[in-house]
């Protein structure tokens, strides 16, 4: 760069990434904070160690319904749930009151979780149920504890009580987040298999309106070719995951959301890339029959079909790859597969169980660009 402009550049170029650095928040030394190392070190610790095989949890459990507020007439007095093993405690408070709570009858020092389970019609996440307190139970099996009444509570108009005791049995068994993560991991390889395939089948033909030395030979043919063109780069311009957020809140939450999603997705994608496919083929052989008199569908046919099979099967089973990765993340707002149960825990912060679904994430990618790699190879 030379001349009197080479500074005033510089300068500008500064100038603008010291804006860039203001916008964003870049802050260097957030990774040096006690709280935020500490966090990272537990995080990164706890996907590191996936949950695969898991010490063997035994488990008794007893609920009991709870009223808030308390309805006319009725005492809030503690009384007894039924048989071994019991909880004693009121059958009814205000809000914002602290309630006794006492156990009988539970697995000696086996640790107890006491939480609220709401109607199955109540609209709370995680599955209705919010953690109140959580116990050790004595030699005898006895606890105590004392709970807040939320106003949660109040608002759905009481909830059940559960008192759930686990406690190791020595046995080591394989972790239900394993088994949920290879069956989650089964359900992404067939939605990125679905939409991969919906996809090729819509994106053949719109890739021979988008050619241009197949179309651009007349006006009708070149408005249709840019029209095509520029559908094509619109939908294109819009991410996989905004599309996904869309169709989870049109068909619901599920790997069929996931599916269209990530069928629009490839659409546009095959149909780009086939399209340029067909416009660098050889025009040696759709001229000599276009001088026959062929019309464009048997040119098409005979001329241009044998040039792209080949690249359009590279082209797809290589997509089939990309759209595994892409169903991931597509999951995180609500497209189903392994995405989606990966956000849960997350947001639960079951680092060792979200470790589980990272790994399996891993090594089905791995082993899907090794097999697309191998048939792209083949199919050459």
């Amino acid at each position: 760069m030379k001349g009197p402009w080479r500074i005033p550049i510089i300068l500008g170029i500064i100038i603008v990434y010291a804006l860039c650095w203001r916008a964003v928040g870049i802050a260097p030394s957030k990774f040096f904070e006690p709280q935020a190392a500490q966090r990272a070190r537990e995080i990164f610790t706890a996907f590191v160690t996936p949950e695969i095989l898991i010490p063997e949890v035994s488990r008794q459990a007893v609920e009991v319904p709870f009223r808030v507020p308390c309805p006319p007439g009725a005492k809030s007095t503690p009384e007894v749930s039924g048989l071994s093993p019991q909880i004693v405690m009121p059958v009814c408070a205000s809000e914002g009151e602290i309630i006794k709570v006492e156990g009988r009858g539970f697995h000696p020092k086996s640790d107890v979780i006491l939480r609220w389970r709401f109607a199955p019609s109540s609209q709370l996440p995680l599955g209705g149920e919010l953690v109140a307190a959580r116990v050790k139970a004595n030699e005898d099996g006895s606890f105590e504890a004392q709970i807040e009444v939320r106003p949660l509570l109040a608002q759905e108009g009481g909830a059940s009580l559960q008192a759930e005791a686990q406690w190791r049995t020595g046995r080591r068994v394989v972790s239900p987040a394993l088994v949920k993560t290879a069956e989650l991991m089964v359900q992404t390889i067939f939605l990125a298999l679905m939409a991969t395939t919906f996809a090729t089948v819509i994106a053949i033909p719109i890739s021979f309106l988008a050619a241009r030395n197949i179309m651009a030979k007349g006006p009708v043919g070149t408005a249709i070719y840019y029209a095509v063109r520029w559908v094509l780069d619109l939908v294109r311009s819009i991410e996989p995951i905004v599309v996904a957020a869309i169709f989870a809140t049109w068909v619901g939450f599920g790997p069929f959301a996931g599916v269209l999603a990530l069928t629009v997705a490839t659409i546009v994608s095959l149909g780009k890339l086939f399209s340029e496919v067909i416009e660098t083929i050889d025009p040696g052989p759709v001229e000599a029959i276009t001088a026959t008199g062929a019309n464009l569908l048997q040119v098409i046919r005979y001329a241009v079909v044998p040039q792209i099979v080949l690249p359009f099967l590279a082209f797809i089973i290589y997509h089939w790859d990309i759209n595994i990765r892409i169903s991931t993340v597509v999951g995180f707002v609500g497209g189903g597969g392994i995405g989606y149960q990966l956000k849960l825990w997350i947001d639960q912060t079951d680092y060792h169980k979200a470790g589980t679904a990272v790994w399996a994430i891993v090594a089905v990618v791995s082993v899907m660009d090794y097999v697309s790699a191998r048939l792209r190879e083949a199919i050459k």
